[in-house]
């Protein structure tokens, strides 16, 4: 089965690094550093004074293909809610991006194209909607994170419930060299055509898969087109595509919104090589698509320096008690690398002390379904008031956790104190990003909440502040409380 995608319709629309946030940049460089490119070697480049390469080529790979399974294929039961994964390879010549003129501090980058265009395939990874009519007219398509080697798809892990309940696609791309590397060591031949010689392609390769979801939707979709196309990205992932927002979005408007999570203070590079780039980075207030950025505790460290007022197309939500990654996320990652033995041999990560459960994924998913809305003209989403800090230090309250923020009922009905980092573990830098839990004992917990009924009218209340907030939607709200009165006190 193949489709040619026709030309995506043109669609116009500084500060200082703190101390301490320079101190936890070396600790977090896992996810603030963008991986390097690597020098453009096996494939042909193509130099052309004229505009963009051609539209890409889209391909079904045969389920059976190969080991008989997508490197990290999900583990979520999509049949039970009614959904199906394909993956497709996407093939095409990229252009190669530039910066034009300086790079300042308020995200008002210009670039260019180069002229030079290069041979590429990657894949596309898709979770869709078995039954075509139970599509709701949005894709969200997830830069997938290779800060561990590999492609892991952040955002389906956190927010598949919210995806698969609305009815929105999911695309997942393999847009940098090491995940596309790793596909062909993993499985050679289901991945033998997979091929990216450098992150320089990185930005037209992300650009064409939305520009491919538009006019392929038949065929990636098995639905009519996309009424809005929506660009996710976290981590590493996340500082690309606040680079993608900032120079590239300006000149190839290929998404109608971007949701960035979990970003450090800057960007990342654009063209081959290191590039200077600005310490801290805002998104550029003139975008003309909305731009929703999620950080948790772990990313305030660094990301404050960035910080910026809401606009009408930028939105931040600080979600306090969180951390870059957590355990509801790592339990579906250590399910997929135990089948893929893409890191650490397939065995699992484990932590000095209990990692972050704080519910990450409740905030994901209104951040998802109100940036839908905002891409649809529906309204803007609620403000979030930003994490508590003093002198580059979250504030806490007596029993540890964060003050401000975003708030979820985990944390202001809490049984224990969520932390933004962690130690041990045999992946280096895993387990400083997954966070921590610390169970309160027996007797702080009856001090909080003398009977269980008391702690669920407590948590009760807390969900109902963060409905009514914004923060949470009504099915998480539902979810939450009902698992709040089958928890017992400690």
């Amino acid at each position: 089965m193949v489709i040619k995608a026709s030309t995506l319709s043109r669609r116009r629309r500084g500060g200082r690094l703190s101390r301490a946030a320079a101190g936890s940049a070396v600790a977090l460089a896992a996810f603030a550093l963008p991986t390097a490119t690597s020098p453009a070697a096996s494939a042909a480049v193509t130099s052309s004074a004229t505009a963009s390469a051609a539209a890409p080529v889209v391909t079904e790979i045969a389920p059976g293909a190969g080991r008989g399974r997508p490197a990290g294929a999900t583990v979520v039961d999509l049949a039970a809610r009614g959904y199906q994964e394909r993956e497709f390879l996407m093939s095409g010549r990229a252009d190669i991006f530039d910066k034009a003129g300086i790079w300042t501090g308020d995200g008002r980058w210009a670039a260019r194209r180069t002229g030079l265009t290069q041979d590429y395939t990657t894949r596309l990874l898709v979770e869709r909607p078995a039954d075509p009519a139970r599509f709701n007219g949005t894709v969200v398509v997830e830069w997938l994170n290779v800060s561990f080697g590999a492609d892991i798809s952040v955002e389906w892990s956190q927010s598949h419930e919210l995806f698969t309940r609305a009815g929105y696609a999911y695309v997942g791309v393999t847009a940098q060299k090491v995940g596309a590397d790793k596909l062909r060591g993993l499985d050679p031949a289901r991945y033998a055509q997979v091929s990216l010689a450098s992150d320089a392609l990185s930005y037209s390769i992300f650009a064409q898969a939305a520009e491919a979801v538009r006019s392929g939707a038949a065929t990636l979709l098995g639905t009519a087109a996309p009424t809005k196309v929506l660009a996710a990205g976290h981590s590493q992932s996340a500082g690309r595509l606040t680079t993608f927002v900032n120079a590239v979005q300006p000149i190839v408007p290929a998404f109608d919104g971007f949701l960035i999570h979990g970003r450090g203070p800057g960007g990342a590079p654009i063209g081959e090589g290191v590039l200077a780039l600005p310490l801290t980075t805002r998104i550029r207030t003139d975008t003309a698509v909305p731009v929703l950025q999620a950080e948790s505790e772990t990313d305030v460290r660094t990301f404050a320096d960035a910080r910026q007022p809401d606009t009408a197309r930028v939105r931040t939500w600080e979600v306090a008690g969180t951390s870059h990654a957590d355990a509801y996320g790592l339990a579906q990652y250590n399910a997929q690398n135990a089948i893929d033995k893409a890191i650490n041999d397939g065995r699992p990560i484990s932590c000095d002390r209990p990692v972050n459960a704080m519910t990450w994924r409740y905030a994901s998913n209104a951040a998802y379904h109100h940036l839908d809305r905002w891409a649809r003209g529906l309204g803007t989403p609620p403000a979030g008031a930003p994490i508590s800090l003093l002198l580059g230090t979250i504030r806490r309250d007596a029993d540890g956790n964060a003050l401000g923020g975003v708030r979820l009922p985990d944390l202001d009905a809490p049984l224990a104190a969520y932390g933004p980092t962690n130690t041990g573990g045999e992946v280096v830098g895993a387990c400083l990003l997954l966070g921590s839990t610390t169970p309160f004992s027996g007797a702080r917990a009856r001090a909080l909440y003398p009977t269980q009924q008391a702690y669920v009218t407590a948590f009760t209340q807390a969900a109902d502040r963060a409905l009514a907030a914004g923060h949470l939607l009504p099915a998480d709200r539902d979810e939450a409380v009902a698992r709040a009165a089958a928890t017992p006190l400690p």
